[in-house]
Formats: structure tokens, C-alpha cells, sequence
């Protein structure tokens, strides 16, 4: 049987194959479809780990299925992107030291402290530069990628089962654990992944949604601006906005964390030029709508 191919057909098999044998396909983040769905935002009141920004408890309707990245974008993915493009990054990164937290003005996303190859998750990266990063991922693609609303980041985090017990923690995620306690915190978890900085991506289990280090590894940039409370999230998975906002929320925890309870539930926030060794961020992929 013979297999005629359309002229678009064709054209869209070799732009395909030109992607490929560039390599070019190999620095672009791959991703998973989170489907539709309810979540639910917010700690319940017996909670007694969880912050004042946690409540009320909202619930939440994701409309449309999203393609998540699958793992924190990757200092390699990332230097693709400063290569391809005319972004600059000044230097200085809050980092930690053995005398705790501070500004290290020589510190950059390729030197945060720490040893990483191109498989760590990229750290010390504002929310600009997250920012900048997708709009030029999506001019490169033709797709449309963006940061993940904090209700879409939540329903692609999975069960907050993984909340306890410790080995389950420390199954799918880089948490403050022993290795780190005996190194550099105070406190940790009850189990020792191994890793005292940042991990390579996707050294532990998947969630349920085959994403890694949703918990664990580096805190991550989402859509929304930070406020106090859950009080006016809109229920359709938007983000919250505020065209004066000085902090945006941050999910997922790190590789080191204040003492407390590693959560699927905790809020970080951060100004959207703040650098940190702890921080990196993930992509969302638009799909079409039916």
C-alpha cells in the first residue's frame, strides 16, 4: 500500500524532523496532562501547622485539562534560553551560608552556592526571568506556555497524602532531611534522601499525574499575586491579580526549609525580583479547547 502524504502533512513531518536533528526539541521542557477537576484550597481549622494565609478553604474548579512540565525546568533547559535569546541576569542571589541566609552578590543561577549539573532545577531565577523564559519557550514553539495558577499548581500536586508520613515524604521529594541536618539545619524529616542541595529532576517517585518534585527540591513562581487570605480567590482556577502586587506566591517547598512540616498546603511569597538558591519554577502548556 502506498502512503500519500498532503503537502501540510509534509511540511509539518520535516519541520518535526529539522526540530530533531537540531536538538533543539531536547531543550524544551517535557509535560504531562493534569485533567480537569475540582481542588480544594486551604487548610482545614484543626490544622495547626498551617499559616494565617491558609484560610478559608475554598473550592475550586479547574475548567480545562493543562499540560504541566514534568519536572522543574533544568539549568540546561534554562541555558538554552539565555543563549537563544538577548535576556540578561544580573548577579546576586540570597544563598545559605554556614552562618545562615544572605545576600551573596557573586552568586548567579550558574553558581548558587552548590554543586549542579544541567539535570539540577535551575535556581536563583526571579519571577521575571521565569517570566521572560516562557515567552520566549512559547515564541520558540509556537505553543502557549505560562506559570501555573496556585489552584492548577495544587490540583497537579496530587493527594496531601504525601504530607505524612516522613517516608512517604521523602519518597517523591528533596526535603530538609537528615543529610541536611547534619550539614546545615537544626530539624528535619526522619529519613535521609541522600542530597544535601538540589537533586537532579526527577531522582524521586512520580505523583499520580507522572510529575516529579512537586514536593521538595525548589520552591516554584506561580501566576498569582500573594494575598493574606483566600478570601476573594476566584473559583474557576484564575489567578489572583493585583496590577500593584509586590510578592507572588510560591508552591512546593525545597531542598531546606524553615523548622515545621513539609506541606502540599504552605504559601511562600517572595518580591518578583527576588533571587534565591531555594527557588525555581515550572511551565504549564495551554491546550486547545474542544
Amino acid at each position: 500500500m502506498i502512503c500519500r502524504l498532503t503537502f501540510s502533512a509534509l511540511v509539518l513531518l520535516l519541520s518535526g524532523w529539522s526540530a530533531f536533528a537540531s536538538g533543539k526539541g531536547d531543550d524544551w521542557p517535557t509535560t504531562r496532562i493534569v485533567p480537569a477537576g475540582p481542588v480544594a484550597m486551604g487548610a482545614d481549622n484543626q490544622d495547626v501547622a498551617a499559616g494565617s494565609d491558609e484560610f478559608p478553604t475554598r473550592q475550586v474548579d479547574i475548567k480545562s485539562n493543562l499540560a504541566f512540565g514534568t519536572t522543574p525546568v533544568t539549568r540546561g533547559q534554562f541555558a538554552a534560553f539565555l543563549r537563544a535569546s538577548d535576556h540578561q541576569i544580573s548577579s546576586g542571589c540570597w544563598t545559605l551560608t554556614p552562618d545562615g541566609w544572605a545576600m551573596d552578590n557573586t552568586a548567579t543561577w550558574q553558581a548558587p552556592g552548590f554543586s549542579q549539573s544541567d539535570q539540577h532545577p535551575v535556581t536563583c531565577v526571579s519571577r521575571e526571568d521565569a517570566v521572560a523564559y516562557l515567552a520566549w519557550l512559547s515564541a520558540t514553539t509556537g505553543q502557549a506556555y505560562r506559570l501555573p495558577t496556585e489552584a492548577e499548581w495544587l490540583r497537579a500536586a496530587g493527594p496531601s497524602a504525601l504530607n505524612r508520613p516522613s517516608e512517604a515524604l521523602c519518597a517523591h521529594g528533596n526535603v530538609n532531611d537528615l543529610t541536611a541536618k547534619n550539614k546545615v539545619a537544626k530539624v528535619a524529616e526522619h529519613c535521609d534522601d541522600g542530597f544535601l542541595h538540589t537533586s537532579p529532576v526527577a531522582s524521586f517517585a512520580a505523583n499520580e499525574f507522572g510529575l516529579f518534585d512537586m514536593i521538595g527540591n525548589v520552591w516554584e513562581w506561580v501566576a498569582d499575586c500573594h494575598n493574606s487570605s483566600y478570601a476573594d480567590l476566584p473559583t474557576d482556577g484564575t489567578a489572583q491579580t493585583d496590577e500593584t502586587c509586590e510578592a507572588y506566591a510560591l508552591r512546593g517547598h525545597s531542598w531546606t526549609d524553615p523548622p515545621g512540616p513539609v506541606r502540599l498546603g504552605t504559601r511562600y511569597a517572595l518580591p518578583p525580583d527576588a533571587r534565591q538558591s531555594i527557588v525555581g519554577f515550572r511551565v504549564v502548556r495551554e491546550l486547545p479547547h474542544d
